[in-house]
């Protein structure tokens, strides 16, 4: 197994974004590629976001990230996370 960072390694960019919008199908498919996109581009130290890489395949992802629809902006880095392990 492979963790890629998606910052070090851009060319993972549109991966990541479909792997996030089959994850979670729901949530407006510009949200992923705007957030990803930022997260390669930004000098801040979030947020980054990784892949979980098996024989070629991705098998999950994770996030740190300063918020998550939640109310206190005081609490971060989130984790944020998804696996197809079988």
């Amino acid at each position: 197994m492979k963790i890629v960072s998606i910052r070090q390694n851009p060319e993972y960019k549109q991966i990541a974004i479909e792997y996030l919008q089959k994850s979670w199908p729901e949530v407006s498919p510009i949200v992923y590629a705007n957030c990803i996109t930022n997260s390669i581009n930004t000098e801040q130290s979030l947020p980054q976001w990784y892949l979980l890489e098996k024989d070629e395949k991705i098998i999950g992802c994770a996030g740190l990230i300063t918020n998550d629809f939640i109310s206190r902006m005081d609490l971060y880095p989130l984790i944020c996370a998804r696996n197809d392990f079988s």
